[in-house]
């Protein structure tokens, strides 16, 4: 029997042996993921070569390529072979990724950026397509009442791996740029690096038992079933939401690396060291918000991470007044612990309440759909931010705070800023008006086990509380902040309940 012949009935064993194998794909495509995007993908433009255009363009590669799921709802639909699919596509990517890392020691110079661009293209539709099949693959592979868990375990290794390869590529850019003499060359090692591990990542996916996609019987043909999601009120409310949040969060955080290294002026290793705290609180928190997702549902957890985001985007025009002063590095603190926080909430939660609404049966569509409209947010988002950036670039709004000791003196006043708005502030301004806006959409949503956000914030807090303050004193509380992975990936062998 060929190894991607799906079968009719998925036995316990059979069903271990796909979470085990969803468990180290997902460490592997998350690697390769943190070594293609982020700081690398422009780094390695600019070392080629290209201009502001380009590296704005391969910036919007990725959410464009979302867009792509439509025509691979048509494929998937058609074939029926999902894990086939889902290879096919992630190979043809990765192998595009090697050619790519191969522009630096073979193209000619005139060509490098030109090649480069076109490859990422493939490299990032390729990808689109191998998601479409294998969101759907996940879906009938992890049991539905512990999903929460079982995908916040996988998110926090792969949160974890990736905290120590940004580390290690992020400090080793320099050094290898001295051994092979070119910074271009530099970054495609690590772009090598990153094709590796997305092939394993592949070759492991063939190992993945594969149950039967359930036919519809609804006489229904492929267009008019991508016209469902759109048709089920519910799950257009989850659209809707889901293009106003991934467009609060690609528009606001294509300029937090830029606003660290050029408003603020910090070095790149002090910016990577922030992005390593905000991921070891992912790696805390996504075991907590996993557990609050199974017990109640994944709307619970958004309506509490999604405000925490909010205040975030708030917080970064306080960073300077109008310029870096005493509190600054305190607040970037408090602003990537928060990030931290939230980004594990709705990164768990937000793809899960998507497979939790979607109708058996129906996944491929559904979940397609709502990564299009993800995607196309998300492509428009860098846009209009980088043009509301452009328009305020020179214009300032400032509250400063006034003290006279005497109010007939008006030379000797102690001016005190209060708020001062300038250029990218504005952008994140805009991002939080967007994200209150999303807020309102997914309080629309109906999920069931929702509870009130003060009963989810206050096992929060309580939860923390118990982390940092058990009886056997603070050592023990930061044990079990840093008890990850091995304390994560025993098995759990209580079940959930579905309902508090």
């Amino acid at each position: 029997m060929p190894w991607f012949t799906p079968t009719d009935n998925l036995t316990e064993e059979d069903l271990q042996k796909g979470l085990k194998v969803l468990f180290w794909e997902s460490l592997s495509s998350h690697a390769m993921a943190l070594l293609v995007t982020g700081a690398f993908l422009p780094g390695m433009a600019l070392a080629l070569g290209a201009g502001n255009f380009t590296i704005g363009l391969l910036a919007s590669f990725a959410p464009i390529a979302q867009m792509a799921q439509i025509p691979a709802i048509l494929i998937v639909e058609k074939v029926a072979l999902r894990k086939f699919l889902t290879v096919l596509f992630g190979i043809a990517a990765r192998l595009s990724l090697v050619a790519a890392a191969l522009i630096p020691f073979l193209a000619p110079e005139e060509l490098k950026v030109p090649l480069f661009t076109i490859l990422m293209i493939l490299f990032f539709l390729g990808g689109s397509f191998a998601a479409c099949s294998r969101a759907s693959l996940i879906k009938d592979i992890v049991p539905e009442k512990s999903r929460g868990t079982i995908l916040a375990v996988r998110l926090a290794a792969a949160t974890a791996l990736g905290a120590v390869l940004s580390l290690i590529a992020g400090f080793s850019i320099d050094w290898l740029t001295l051994v092979t003499g070119q910074s271009s060359r530099a970054y495609a090692i690590i772009f090598l690096a990153a094709a590796a591990f997305g092939i394993f990542g592949s070759i492991i996916t063939a190992k993945m038992p594969e149950p039967r996609m359930h036919k519809r019987t609804d006489g229904k043909g492929i267009i008019r079933s991508l016209a469902a999601p759109l048709q089920d009120l519910n799950f257009r409310r989850l659209l809707i939401f889901s293009g106003a949040w991934s467009f609060t969060v690609i528009m606001s955080g294509a300029f937090f690396t830029v606003y660290m290294l050029q408003r603020i002026g910090i070095p790149m290793s002090w910016v990577i060291l922030l992005a390593v705290l905000s991921q070891v609180t992912n790696i805390y928190f996504f075991k907590l918000w996993g557990k609050i997702a199974d017990r109640y549902s994944n709307k619970s957890v958004l309506a509490v991470s999604v405000p925490m985001f909010i205040s975030l985007l708030l917080l970064y025009p306080f960073t300077t007044l109008p310029e870096r002063y005493s509190l600054t590095i305190p607040i970037l603190v408090i602003i990537h612990i928060i990030g931290g926080i939230s980004t594990a909430g709705f990164n768990l939660c937000a793809a899960n309440i998507a497979m939790r609404l979607a109708p058996h049966g129906q996944a491929t569509a559904y979940l397609g759909a709502n990564a299009f409209c993800s995607g196309l947010a998300a492509a428009i988002a860098p846009v209009i931010g980088g043009l509301i950036g452009s328009y305020f670039a020179i214009k300032e709004i400032s509250i400063n705070i006034f003290y006279r000791a005497n109010s007939a003196d008006v030379e000797n006043a102690l001016s005190i800023p209060a708020l001062s708005f300038r250029g990218i502030d504005f952008v994140f301004f805009a991002a939080a008006i967007t994200g209150f806006y999303a807020w309102h959409r997914l309080s629309l949503i109906d999920e069931e086990g929702t509870v009130s956000e003060s009963e989810i914030r206050d096992q929060v807090f309580a939860s923390v509380k118990n982390s940092f303050g058990s009886t056997s004193g603070l050592s023990m509380g930061m044990r079990r902040m840093t008890a990850f992975p091995y304390e994560m990936l025993r098995r759990n062998k209580q079940k959930p309940s579905d309902k508090p």
